[in-house]
């Protein structure tokens, strides 16, 4: 299931997946994350087992918020 990680609260990464707000805990990442990646996460029983980032989508969405920002201003 794909995610955003929307912010960062003590222990906790808050990812947001379409309405949904999931808490996950820092130290179920290997890696180092930012708001705005966009994170694959493994859901059993309604709790996160574990979250991975996902470059190829982050950078499409990087890309994408880009082009939104320059048409924003052209």
């Amino acid at each position: 299931m794909l995610g955003i990680v929307d912010r960062f609260e003590g222990k906790y990464i808050v990812v947001e997946v379409e309405d949904k707000i999931y808490n996950v805990k820092k130290d179920i990442s290997k890696e180092e994350l930012k708001e705005g990646d966009v994170v694959n996460l493994e859901i059993r029983d309604k709790i996160v087992i574990s979250i991975k980032k996902n470059l190829q989508e982050t950078q499409k969405r990087k890309e994408y918020i880009k082009n939104l920002s320059k048409d924003m201003w052209n």
